[in-house]
């Protein structure tokens, strides 16, 4: 009793110059205005048998009822409590209470406000240390904790409204403030989802809320719920009703993830959509192998594909290599006990986990557990085929880096809950055109399908047979002697060198149409097959051809208006193929009429790019943008031949890093079917290109990858403790591109982007990363790496690389890695050779 009478007394000397013993009456609501007074009545002190959870209020109507007037005196077991009015002169309400002792002990604040209209309005407060409200009798919140600007929406009726906060003082100061605002869902949803899913200690999951169910009864009129595993499949469908916080009731099963989907209602009429991720179910823990052995195989349909068995191989072999446990390859008819993995999608699958049949050539997979057994399934072309490289690199952290160079990180145990992993391609054809991407086991690992040259790959590739055919299939030395009419009309005259055909002819449609058919009935292998411009310049110039080309506004006039002829002849025989022609140079420009058939791949070439800077980005890029945004619009199947490289220098430095993402996801965005990146074709040695090509297919397969975390993987891991220091080199030279910085395919070594001090600096880089160098494999992929450095030294100072010995330096690495060119032209090594040998 002496403790709470020493408070009360300190309080009412704190408040003499604000206590008014007039009535209390309510003020009017009006929005982001604070509300300044308030009925204060405190303290009372707690003990064992009164605590936070005590209605001290029970005697003046209780908490939820609370008739409270000014100098009423409320007494209780361990002391007396006054009702005391308080008119704040700021938003602030704060009792400066000494309490040398901590005694905690409770306080509350009580206000009447008046609301012209029953409205859904904000309540936002600050409680220091934490506390309940209610509203018009219904607690609206209750927290424990010290709480800064909370905000909760409530419903103020028409008349009077009662607010009550009761607060827990643990310290010297009471202090809070409050104030209405107006409603919005905006500021409903800015503190979080309005929904959220935890789980119990029983891992039942359970419907939360930032707000209690009063406040979301009274801001929500209804709200629906549907649950999907991860299959897509619907498991629960629940009209919420009562507090809108349900339990969400699952059949038994292993512990996985689901999606919820939200639609809720706003008693205001607006319409707020949420998704949940959560986990659920029996939390068993499975092992696939430990100290090197398993109880696992691998089993197929006996109707698996071949690439489905080829996919089978190297999940033994890789598995093999990681834990030294032998996983035997088995058919369903083969009688096995244990827990298996399970490749492609066959009546296993569709029985255990209700999974819909993928489409063969459907590139998409899924990996699930279902109890101990794993399900990798896709098409049967090569769907499951990748989901079983991706389930060795993304939880096993296998990396196929180059076609000579993986790494299969050994474990002595893998355990695991659950698998739920699904993908699918972002590209229908994806060409990953480097020498090094050329391998086809190479290809299958990374997901790259599509080819220039048909070839044996598992899976099979998506392959487009030739470009830039048109004297391919009739060609000049065979007609032009007799038929001058087939080709070119230039300045008055036919050509047979370096022009084109004549497309208004028809004969030239006859006779190429007899030939592309023969090559689709002799090569039934290819996907698209190519129709298009030689490569160079000089479009027919007669009558026929140029009134097609002014009444389209391009020269990609003509071509496309040949080329549909050829489609429509082809479609009966060949439902399922396509005819390619190209969009580059004089033919990028889309017509502005005619519109390719729905068998005609367009390849659009950005051979003119400037590849510094992004395509979307870069001011000397915007005649492309036109170009590509045009043919996105009429193309059904535009296929992208992009360059990555520059054609005058392989080997040189070339920062394009930059820019190989985003121009990708610009094809993307502009509904490219396929792409193609172009780059250093004939033989290694190109500059970064290891590291480019598994990037370019990481990128090709998935836009939005993390291109920084894929570069540190293959840096680090390909380079091992050198990595660091090419990682900086690197960095050094990607810095050099600024906004002023223009780059295109024939960068030359004189070129304002290199620098001796930049030279300098690599040099010192590569030095350090040959002497941290693991070992003699590690070195000799260092030494790959510095020859864009010594080469550009070769050419910017022929004299002295070939005095201080960088000449033979590098003759030397390109002759053991067995480099054949230096540029795409064959000439120029010996061209290299012979400057560096006549330089004096």
């Amino acid at each position: 009793m002496k403790k709470t009478i020493i408070l009360l007394s300190i309080f009412s000397s704190v408040l003499s110059g604000v206590i008014n013993a007039r009535d209390f009456t309510p003020t009017a609501v009006k929005s982001d205005q604070w509300i300044k007074s308030w009925l204060v009545v405190g303290p009372f002190t707690l003990s064992e048998t009164k605590t936070y959870s005590t209605d001290f209020l029970e005697s003046k109507g209780g908490e939820e009822k609370p008739a409270l007037k000014v100098g009423d005196r409320i007494d209780y077991r361990d002391g007396m409590a006054q009702v005391i009015s308080y008119n704040s002169p700021d938003s602030v309400i704060r009792f400066n209470i000494k309490n040398p002792e901590n005694n905690p002990a409770v306080w509350y604040a009580y206000a009447e406000v008046k609301s012209n209209e029953s409205k859904l309005r904000f309540l936002t407060f600050d409680l220091r240390d934490g506390g309940t409200l209610w509203v018009n009798g219904e607690k609206i919140t209750d927290q424990k904790s010290p709480n800064r600007n909370y905000s909760t929406p409530v419903t103020l009726k028409k008349g009077k409204n009662t607010i009550l906060i009761k607060f827990l003082l643990n310290k010297n100061n009471l202090q809070f403030s409050a104030k209405m605002q107006s409603f919005s869902s905006k500021r409903l949803l800015s503190a979080g989802d309005l929904f959220r899913i935890s789980l119990s200690s029983e891992n039942e999951p359970q419907l939360s809320s930032f707000f209690s169910g009063a406040v979301l009864k009274q801001i929500i009129q209804k709200a629906e719920l549907e649950v999907f595993d991860h299959s897509d499949s619907s498991v629960l469908k629940k009209q919420l009703t009562e507090d809108f916080l349900p339990k969400l009731s699952f059949p038994a099963k292993d512990f996985r993830p689901y999606r919820a989907e939200i639609s809720i209602r706003l008693k205001n009429g607006e319409v707020v959509n949420q998704s949940l991720f959560f986990n659920s179910g029996d939390k068993r823990e499975y092992t696939l192998f430990s100290d090197h052995t398993t109880k696992y195989r691998i089993v197929l349909d006996s109707n698996a594909s071949e690439s489905e068995r080829w996919a089978a191989q190297e999940l033994q072999h890789w598995l093999g290599e990681i834990s030294g446990a032998q996983f035997p390859i088995q058919t369903f008819g083969t009688k096995f006990k244990g827990p298996q993995i399970v490749i492609g999608y066959n009546d296993f699958v569709k029985n255990r986990i209700s999974a819909k049949p993928p489409e063969p050539s459907d590139e998409s997979f899924s990996y699930v557990n279902d109890g101990a057994d794993i399900l990798i399934y896709g098409g049967q072309q090569r769907g499951s085929m990748y989901g079983v490289m991706s389930f060795l690199e993304s939880e096993f952290g296998c990396r196929f880096y180059t076609p000579s160079v993986s790494m299969i990180p050994k474990r002595e145990e893998k355990k695991f809950y659950f698998f739920d992993h699904k993908e699918k391609p972002a590209i229908r054809v994806r060409n990953d055109f480097y020498y090094e991407a050329f391998d086809p086991i190479w290809a299958a690992r990374n997901k790259m399908n599509g080819r220039m040259t048909h070839v044996l790959q598992p899976g099979g590739v998506e392959a487009y047979w030739s470009v830039h055919t048109f004297f391919k299939l009739l060609p000049t030395e065979e007609f032009f002697a007799t038929h001058p009419e087939y080709f070119s009309l230039v300045d008055g005259k036919r050509i047979s060198l370096r022009g084109q055909l004549c497309l208004t002819n028809p004969d030239v449609l006859r006779i190429l149409l007899e030939r592309i058919k023969e090559r689709m009935r002799e090569n039934p292998e290819y996907l698209i097959y190519d129709v298009s411009q030689n490569d160079w310049r000089n479009p027919c110039q007669c009558e026929n051809c140029q009134a097609i080309a002014k009444q389209e506004g391009s020269e990609s006039g003509p071509v496309i208006w040949f080329v549909n002829q050829v489609a429509e002849a082809v479609e009966k025989e060949f439902p399922d193929k396509f005819i390619g022609t190209l969009a580059y140079q004089y033919t990028r420009k889309p017509p502005k009429n005619s519109r390719p058939r729905q068998n005609v791949v367009v390849r659009l070439c950005p051979i003119e790019a400037c590849v510094s800077h992004s395509l979307e980005e870069c001011p000397q890029n915007k005649s492309f943008m036109d170009d590509l945004t045009g043919w996105s619009k009429i193309a059904p199947h535009l296929y992208i031949w992009d360059y990555v490289v520059n054609f005058a220098h392989y080997i040189m430095p070339y920062p394009n890093f930059n820019v190989l993402q985003s121009n990708i996801k610009t094809f993307q965005k502009n509904n490219a079917i396929g792409i193609m990146e172009q780059a250093a074709y004939q033989s290694r040695g190109g500059e970064f290109a290891e590291l480019k090509a598994y990037l370019i297919s990481k990128l090709l397969w998935n836009p939005d990858c993390n291109t920084e975390a894929v570069i540190n993987d293959f840096i680090y891991g390909y380079y091992g403790r050198s990595g660091q220091y090419i990682r900086r080199y690197f960095d050094l030279l990607n810095s050099r591109i600024t906004p002023e910085t223009h780059m295109h395919i024939h960068l030359g070594p004189h070129d304002k982007l290199f620098s001796e001090e930049m030279i300098a600096q690599s040099c010192e880089l590569f030095e350090q990363a040959l002497k941290e160098a693991d070992n003699e494999e590690i070195m000799r992929r260092v030494e790959m790496a510095y020859l864009p450095i010594l080469y550009l030294k070769c050419k910017r100072n022929p004299v002295v690389a070939r005095y201080d010995g960088t000449y033979e330096r590098f003759s030397n690495i390109a002759k053991r890695e067995g480099i054949t060119h230096y540029a795409e032209y064959k000439e120029a090594i010996s061209d290299f050779n012979k400057s560096m040998e006549n330089a004096k």
